[in-house]
């Protein structure tokens, strides 16, 4: 839930039960608890993912964090990326795993420079380590960015060895975007 819960559903009764809620959840405008992904093996490596807003000295900001799931808990919070600028508007956190690595998105946080600008993480689609550390095979020497440009992107799938975005317009003129190294 955007306001910092994580729960479980049981499929077979509907029986909602809830399993952690992340207390540095800053709600505010669109922003909050947004994008959550499970690792593919699940069963044999429980890690979940989040990403969410909160507030550091007075900044609004955007991070992801990796839980592991253990005797029906979320435990060993582990900070893969920290200190993405956040906004009431344009957040992204839209997150996907393929293989080994994560990608996240990350919105221009309402201001427009920022996608283009390589000393910014905002407005970009991240690839990172499942550990947080960057992957010596991305475009950018020591960057965690993969691809540059995006407004706010809000949905990502990978599917037939692509990797898809959408992206909200301002109005209008929303995209589907293939995702593509640099």
């Amino acid at each position: 839930e955007r306001g910092g819960k994580i729960s479980r559903v049981n499929p077979a009764n509907g029986l909602v039960t809830l399993l952690h809620t992340i207390t540095d959840v800053d709600a505010r405008g669109e922003g909050g608890l947004l994008g959550m992904v499970l690792h593919p093996q699940f069963n044999t490596t429980p890690y979940v993912f989040v990403a969410y807003n909160y507030s550091s000295a007075g900044s609004y900001r955007e991070k992801v964090v990796r839980y592991t799931f253990s005797s029906g808990k979320l435990a060993n919070a582990l900070v893969i990326q920290d200190n993405i600028l956040a906004g009431n508007i344009h957040n992204g956190c839209r997150l996907v795993i393929v293989g080994d690595k994560i990608f996240i998105t990350t919105g221009d946080a309402g201001n427009t420079a920022l996608p283009q600008d390589n000393g910014f993480i905002n407005g970009k689609v991240l690839r990172l380590n499942l550990d947080g550390t960057i992957p010596a095979d991305n475009p950018f020497s020591g960057s965690a960015i993969w691809s540059k440009g995006h407004r706010n992107a809000q949905g990502l799938v990978y599917a037939n060895n692509i990797l898809y975005s959408s992206e909200h317009g301002p109005d209008t003129d929303d995209e589907i975007n293939i995702i593509e190294k640099g």
